[in-house]
């Protein structure tokens, strides 16, 4: 299992618009996403991140090479940004 982040800062006068495309674009979401958060950090309120958990490394590197825009990437781009992204190895869970 892998986890995909993906990070920018966003101003505050667009974080609606940020939720919004959250909110709407799940029915776009890859059916390999096992599970998904949307974040916004405390101690900067700015910064939002978008975390989800693939089903394997396989199954996210499908979803690259098919060419397909990452759902979170156009949540992102409504919101009038471009993230960082950042894969992760999830080696232990718990709950989700």
């Amino acid at each position: 299992m892998i986890m995909v982040v993906w990070e920018a800062q966003i101003p505050q006068d667009r974080w609606a618009t940020f939720e919004q495309a959250y909110a709407s674009g799940q029915s776009q979401r890859p059916a390999a996403i096992r599970a998904g958060f949307l974040l916004q950090d405390t101690a900067d309120p700015t910064r939002w991140r978008l975390a989800g958990m693939w089903e394997s490394r396989e199954a996210f590197d499908a979803f690259r090479q098919s060419g397909a825009t990452p759902p979170a990437l156009l949540m992102f781009r409504a919101a009038g940004v471009e993230p960082t992204m950042n894969l992760f190895d999830v080696k232990a869970h718990f709950g989700v």
